[in-house]
């Protein structure tokens, strides 16, 4: 892989550790959403202010990943009520790379090296070991699994759009920009106006922080997939795993047994196949 994708996956792989930790840490989740959303349409806002809107090839993929983020949304939220950061986390990240793998062989006929498909198996495998919970509900782990096949579904679907339109940046900012607009309607018709905007008012820039950080990250790994293969540069993202893991240990006092850092290794491993296998 080229060393600029290299980068900018591990990057937004420590990114997204960072704001789902924020995000499971908060209490109040329709407020959360809506917060989220604003820190979307603020980044939209100025990204097409300046650059203007996607080439015409990347409509459609841009209304498919908007449908499909606003199903992620709904079983992120669900899944984060029902366990802890740690499983949910995991797992869901873990079932997406083989996926992705599939989707990327069929679409673009993207087929990994052998050595490099051992690296995504590694990941794939060694996520699962982290995440798989024998503790966890059975219906945390189900929610969990749905946000494994959505992240697999934008993933593949939001590299197509980025390549067909020729402008990672302005793609991820018109998708969070059109997301917004939804997730704000579901938090105003939950709550209603005046009590969303009390329950918002408690920390706002925590939620919107999340909504640019998240761009910021989701924006690194599409860029990355705009010149280095799809499914190793999401493979090599879900390194993630091993960022989420020690938040969870560190800063939510979640605890981790043997089997958890031994998944993180075989992620580790595998990923170093990827970059540089």
């Amino acid at each position: 892989m080229p060393p600029l994708a290299i980068v900018a996956a591990l990057s937004s792989a420590l990114i997204h550790a960072s704001w789902n930790a924020a995000l499971k840490g908060g209490r109040d989740r329709v407020a959360d959403a809506f917060l989220i959303a604003v820190g979307g349409l603020l980044t939209w806002g100025v990204v097409a202010l300046f650059f203007g809107a996607p080439a015409p090839a990347a409509w459609p993929y841009l209304a498919a990943s908007v449908l499909i983020h606003l199903v992620y949304w709904v079983v992120l939220f669900k899944a984060y009520d029902l366990g802890d950061l740690s499983h949910i986390y995991t797992l869901s990240r873990g079932s997406a790379p083989l996926l992705v793998s599939i989707g990327a062989a069929l679409a673009v006929q993207e087929i990994p090296p052998p050595l490099k498909m051992v690296g995504i198996g590694l990941v794939s495998l060694g996520v699962l070991c982290v995440g798989a919970s024998p503790n966890a509900p059975l219906k945390a782990t189900l929610w969990a699994l749905g946000i494994g096949c959505c992240i697999a579904s934008y993933s593949l679907v939001d590299a197509l759009g980025a390549r067909a339109g020729g402008d990672a940046l302005v793609y991820v900012a018109w998708t969070s920009g059109l997301m917004g607009i939804p997730m704000i309607a579901f938090a105003l018709w939950r709550r209603g106006p005046r009590q969303l905007m009390t329950d918002a008012a408690v920390a706002p820039w925590r939620g919107i922080a999340i909504g640019v950080i998240s761009f910021a990250g989701y924006g690194l790994v599409l860029w990355a997939q705009t010149f280095a293969p799809i499914a190793q540069v999401t493979a090599l993202r879900e390194t993630s795993v091993v960022f989420g893991a020690l938040i969870a240990f560190v800063f939510l006092r979640e605890r981790l047994g043997p089997r958890r850092w031994i998944g993180a290794i075989v992620v580790a491993a595998g990923a170093g196949l990827i970059a540089f296998g």
